[in-house]
């Protein structure tokens, strides 16, 4: 991974560089929690804002090149397109790293959705309480997180939740447009959250 620590470097300034590293760091910690495949995990960690810093139009015209369709409601939430072309690139000049599972955890730690696998709820996840961050909400959330549990999957789902409740709160009092893909994220684990 050290490799890839480095290949990133040219794709993003130095705090969203920074970050990263956190988020692999965040990701390595919880799949040693959680039993899963450490390089599939910290390799998302490492890509999962590749094309963030990419402008958006560019980003868009990469989507259509390559055949992935941006909706309506995606583009009216330019802030998650790069989770759409995050794959692309890693497809492209990140192969080796390109698991289905490391994927689809790029693709949806912006938005989550219903269902979420093990991987992409970990990505999504270390995105949100990795140390670097410093709203009250991530900071909270990490505190609440790694408080001691006896079930792991339960306080995951229930971390998960709770991000996704701050998140629509705050899109919704700056008046901002709400993906789908987050409400169903939210509806789905609001029935169906381990118990």
């Amino acid at each position: 991974m050290i490799d890839l620590k480095e290949k990133i470097k040219p794709y993003m300034a130095e705090k969203r560089y920074d970050h990263t590293l956190s988020v692999a760091e965040e990701c390595a910690r919880l799949a040693e929690m959680f039993k899963v495949d450490r390089d599939i995990l910290t390799a998302a960690g490492y890509l999962h804002d590749i094309t963030k810093e990419m402008p958006v139009g560019e980003q868009i015209l990469l989507c259509n090149d390559n055949g992935v369709i941006l909706d309506d409601a995606t583009l009216a939430s330019p802030k998650i397109i790069h989770s759409f072309s995050a794959p692309i690139i890693i497809q492209k000049y990140f192969a080796e790293y390109a698991k289905e599972d490391t994927l689809t955890a790029v693709r949806y730690h912006t938005t989550g959705r219903e269902n979420m696998s093990i991987y992409e709820k970990l990505v999504y996840l270390a995105d949100y309480i990795e140390p670097t961050r410093k709203h009250e909400e991530c900071i909270e959330l990490r505190k609440f997180f790694y408080e001691p549990s006896d079930d792991l999957h339960k306080k995951l789902d229930d971390t998960i939740f709770l991000s996704l409740k701050y998140t629509i709160t705050d899109l919704l009092n700056r008046g901002k447009y709400i993906h789908p893909l987050t409400v169903k994220a939210y509806n789905y684990l609001l029935t169906n959250k381990t118990r």
